[in-house]
């Protein structure tokens, strides 16, 4: 209970910071709401219910408001470094700067009718209801097992290029990494080289995520602006070498490190 009463509290204070839509507690609000969302996991494998996947639901739902900002405010960071002193990247910069201002205001007033108070009493209630069960360390290593097994399928699924398998796997490792990291902070399960291989793949994963994002947004913006699309091709072809380099890298590594080592 002390551990769900410290993530709902990080969710709070992350949801009230998050009004204000800069990165960086976009960023958070991103992340207490994965730990959050794991916890609820683990809860539900210890005293299983339907009400935990409508807390699930609940959760995910200003989660994927800020989505469409995070990509920006993420892609922003990545147009800033390959620039240089392209006139056409600064012109689109530029603009991304606009959009991202338009989401912010969006964001903020959808995050607005968000009451992340009234979710976290429900949640705490139900644990207290549902939670007075032995917690044992072999449920929460069936958990995690679960998760270990989810991961390493949909890294199996994937091949050289196809990021929606990419990117259902980097969230299968996102769910496993938080589950490791609370289960080692309870002090009922540690697979310390399982959680450095966790993050090791998802800042890869995350790497191919973003410079995808941003051959996406380059393309919308040649597709706009077509006098610049010979000057952007060029942008392109250097982000997908980058990319593939990287893929085959990620590739190699998922087939290494999604073994387990108990």
């Amino acid at each position: 209970m002390a551990a769900l009463r410290t993530e709902t509290d990080r969710y709070q204070r992350a949801m009230a910071a998050a009004r204000t839509a800069s990165q960086a507690d976009i960023h958070e609000l991103r992340i207490a709401t994965r730990r959050l969302l794991a916890l609820v996991e683990f809860a539900a494998a210890l005293a299983p219910g339907g009400q935990w996947r409508g807390f699930v639901r609940e959760l995910r739902k200003p989660f994927r408001k800020c989505a469409r900002l995070r990509d920006l405010q993420a892609t922003r960071v990545h147009l800033r470094q390959v620039r240089g002193r392209s006139r056409v990247l600064q012109a689109m910069l530029e603009e991304m700067n606009e959009a991202i201002g338009r989401h912010r205001r969006r964001t903020t007033n959808s995050l607005a009718t968000v009451r992340p108070r009234k979710t976290c009493r429900r949640i705490i209630r139900l644990a207290q209801r549902r939670l007075p069960v032995p917690q044992t360390r072999g449920a929460m290593s069936a958990c995690l097992d679960r998760s270990q097994r989810a991961t390493r399928a949909a890294c199996q699924r994937i091949e050289t290029g196809d990021m929606n398998a990419l990117h259902r796997a980097r969230v299968a490792i996102k769910v496993y990494r938080y589950q490791l990291e609370l289960a080692g902070s309870l002090g009922a399960v540690a697979r310390p080289v399982e959680l450095r291989k966790m993050r090791r793949l998802q800042r890869e994963f995350g790497a191919i995520t973003d410079l995808e994002l941003l051959w996406r947004e380059l393309k919308r913006y040649a597709r706009h602006h077509p006098r610049h699309r010979r000057a952007l091709a060029v942008a392109r072809r250097k982000l997908e070498h980058e990319r593939g380099r990287r893929f085959e890298r990620a590739l190699a590594m998922a087939g290494r490190d999604v073994i387990v080592a108990k």
